[in-house]
């Protein structure tokens, strides 16, 4: 199976998720703002040469006074093994990527690397401020 955007584009619609498309062609997926984490998060699906790529930010989003990004994302790091933070131009950003360059079930591809690179972007954004601790 050769994915493509379209093909990830008709998986998402029919996970009931609406993305819209920027001036690459690539998708954009809006997770809204909620009441564990008060910052919109947009996450870019880029599919090019066998690769399905995520990569997400919420622009709006500042770390608490006193919480360095690059502690933080480290931090985030040694805890998780997806998605990968960074800090890209003073902002925290969540990617993660799939080499899809065997053939695999259009299950794999919704189940494990959309529906599970959805949710765990959302939950990284709403953990990265917890305590050592948690």
């Amino acid at each position: 199976m050769n994915i493509d955007t379209e093909l990830i584009r008709s998986y998402l619609e029919e996970l009931h998720i609406s993305p819209q498309t920027d001036e690459d062609g690539d998708l954009i997926i809006l997770q809204e703002a909620d009441r564990d984490f008060g910052h919109d998060v947009y996450i870019f699906v880029v599919v090019r040469n066998n690769y399905l790529r995520f990569q997400a930010g919420a622009p709006d989003y500042k770390p608490a006074e006193g919480l360095d990004p690059l502690y933080m994302v480290n931090r985030h790091n040694c805890r998780r093994m997806m998605p990968i933070a960074t800090v890209r131009n003073g902002e925290i950003r969540m990617e993660y990527s799939f080499l899809l360059d065997e053939e695999v079930s259009k299950e794999y591809i919704v189940e494990n690397c959309l529906k599970l690179t959805i949710g765990n972007i959302w939950r990284a954004f709403v953990e990265l401020e917890l305590p050592d601790d948690k």
